[in-house]
């Protein structure tokens, strides 16, 4: 039996990747769990110095590192962590037993490749990433297995890192293939186009707002499913219907209403939204960002956008599909066929035990 001890999060969208692990490891009938998962309402439970909140990492570091110390003086034979600031904070604990890594990103694409391309790089911000890279660094070493979530991530742990690439192991964003399926779509006007995002300007609302204003407002129409306050008392153009309060479930029958998912996100990893999208067969169109290219295969699943097109060079996009319906149920199929090869919880539960049993054979 493998005493396995399991340091997640479900924090910042990362709870249906949580769920899906716990589930994974569940099934796993010599591998004895203990989960310690940090939620948004560790923030109010743990108290934190003023050192630790200078930045959101050490933040978060801390409280885990509170909120695990009363099962360490309990034995265990392996590591399991989701997250690259828990390799840093928990790499005394990956010394002494092996340790695997969950992670949609680590600190040099969230600062090189995300927050500096969007202008957000000040001297602060680099001193941060400086900290944080060196960290990282240093602790990567002593984890044996990387579960990178997009090729952008395990890039950087190669490039940047030195982590060999056969030590990562990318798993996507896996999908209940059995629940989030297709719809008959008819492609009859006006289509329908949806946006799902909780962190509304982040995601590139602004820009998908101009873009249906000013080109597709004629002959579309547009779902914004999204909880982001922001929104509540916002004037939204005619023809464009806000979900508030929707969660992922009930979310399901509006992808399968809709016709393409539009996601001209500015900052992104490997968002669920798309993989739900695809899952249902529908066409996704989105910005090259992080991992989205793994998702978004140009003519197959949808279409990659450079993030300097211009709202112009998407309503053409758009407006192709539009006059080529069959185009658009080609898309479709691709999509779904797509989700089934790569998409699965069965791929996504297999690399979970492959990962689990080769640390167990390490212990």
């Amino acid at each position: 039996m493998t005493r396995l001890l399991c340091i997640l999060t479900t924090l910042l969208g990362n709870k249906s990747t949580t769920q899906r692990l716990t589930d994974a490891i569940a099934k796993l009938p010599e591998v004895k769990p203990t989960y310690v998962v940090l939620d948004s309402d560790d923030y109010a439970r743990y108290r934190v110095p003023a050192w630790a909140r200078i930045t959101n990492p050490w933040h978060v570091q801390h409280i885990a590192r509170r909120k695990v110390q009363p099962v360490l003086s309990q034995s265990f034979d392996a590591l399991f962590v989701y997250s690259w600031e828990f390799v840093v904070v928990f790499r005394d604990l990956a010394r002494k037993i092996p340790g695997a890594a969950l992670m949609d990103s680590v600190p040099a694409t969230v600062d090189q490749q995300q927050l500096r391309r969007r202008g957000l790089g000040d001297w602060k911000r680099s001193i941060s990433h400086r900290l944080h890279h060196r960290a990282f660094l240093h602790a990567a070493r002593d984890f044996r297995v990387f579960l990178p979530m997009g090729s952008d991530c395990r890039d950087s742990l190669e490039n940047d890192y030195g982590i060999p690439r056969e030590r990562c192991f990318i798993t996507l964003a896996p999908q209940d293939l059995n629940v989030w399926k297709p719809s008959q779509r008819s492609y009859s006007p006006p289509l329908q186009l949806l946006f799902v995002a909780n962190d509304f300007v982040r995601k590139g609302g602004e820009f998908l707002l101009r873009l249906y204003t000013n080109h597709l407002s004629r002959f579309c129409r547009l779902t914004i499913a999204s909880n982001d306050p922001a929104l509540e008392s916002r004037e939204l153009p005619l023809g464009v219907a806000l979900l508030r309060g929707r969660n992922r479930d009930q979310l399901l029958q509006i992808y399968q209403q809709s016709d393409i998912f539009l996601f001209p996100t500015e900052q992104d990893y490997m968002p669920q939204a798309l993989a739900e999208a695809l899952a249902t067969g529908l066409p996704c169109i989105g910005n090259d960002v992080g991992g989205i290219r793994d998702l978004v295969r140009n003519g197959e699943t949808g279409f990659l956008m450079s993030c300097n097109e211009t709202p112009q060079n998407w309503a053409e996009r758009i407006q192709r599909l539009i006059e080529h319906p069959a185009e658009l149920s080609r898309l479709s199929e691709g999509a779904r066929r797509f989700a089934e090869q790569s998409l699965s919880v069965a791929r996504f539960e297999s690399l979970i035990s492959s990962v689990v049993d080769s640390l167990s054979k390490r212990s």
